[in-house]
């Protein structure tokens, strides 16, 4: 499976004073990303409370500034898989004009905790697999 790519609607409230996005708004670009590719693999009516996620981190690499009237996507892949956590990669992408460019690039680390045990457990091997085929790009 390739990785998840989106298209993101920028709105105005996204901007700062410089008329740029603002900088924690692509940490919300990132989560977008990551629940679609999320649901690419995991059931709707899935137990969260027992096979659960907790975000350990968060990276954002700022590239070039995105405006109101820019065109962008995010795409999601998953760039290392662990025993008990895994890494995906975000890219943010301008699309309007000759070339794609990328404009922001960043990681997040999700460990796999069971919420009633009130521990961090292994990645579940079906996650394992989907994820492994999301592979590095």
């Amino acid at each position: 499976m390739p990785p998840i790519t989106i298209p993101i609607q920028i709105r105005f409230a996204d901007l700062d004073m410089a008329h740029h996005a603002h900088n924690a708004v692509y940490l919300h670009w990132f989560e977008l990303a990551r629940m679609e590719l999320l649901r690419s693999f995991i059931p709707k009516g899935h137990d969260w409370k027992k096979q659960g996620l907790i975000l350990a981190r968060n990276e954002v690499d700022y590239r070039l500034p995105v405006h109101l009237h820019d065109r962008v996507e995010c795409e999601c892949w998953c760039s290392s898989i662990g025993t008990k956590s895994f890494e995906l990669s975000y890219a943010v992408r301008r699309v309007s004009g000759d070339r794609p460019e990328v404009c922001t690039e960043g990681r997040s680390v999700l460990v796999c905790f069971d919420y009633a045990q009130g521990a961090s457990v292994e990645i579940p091997a079906d996650w394992k697999k989907s994820l492994g085929s999301l592979g590095n790009q």
